[in-house]
């Protein structure tokens, strides 16, 4: 569970496709304190599970359908991404409380600009 609230912005250093999934390498330092192999980190709103960690880097393992449902998939070297960890529950929740996970699609119908 995330509170969808962004702890920093990390780089996409990697993406190494396979034939059914493909393994991110991230950027990061705030989000990496105290994280430990098979901890969660919402990146660009998706749940995705540390499945490696070295040099200021983690890995995380993504299925196909996730890189073809979220804008993961569009992602190159080098790209941004908003990252926050896991909620913990003995500190104040700010903003919300989501999930990370995928419960379906939307197009998005105009977009205005405030000025």
């Amino acid at each position: 569970m995330f509170t969808g609230i962004i702890e920093e912005v990390g780089i996409l250093k990697s993406i190494r496709h396979g034939e059914n999934s493909s393994v991110l390498k991230i950027q990061a330092s705030t989000v990496l304190e105290n994280t430990k192999l098979g901890d969660s980190i919402c990146v660009n709103g998706v749940c995705l599970t540390v499945t490696g960690m070295e040099n200021g880097c983690f890995d995380a393992d993504v299925m196909a359908e996730t890189l073809q449902r979220t804008n993961l998939g569009d992602l190159i070297p080098g790209s941004p991404l908003n990252l926050e960890r896991a909620l913990a529950l003995n500190s104040r929740l700010g903003g919300h409380i989501v999930s990370g996970h995928i419960d379906g699609t939307g197009k998005i119908a105009s977009l205005k600009r405030k000025i």
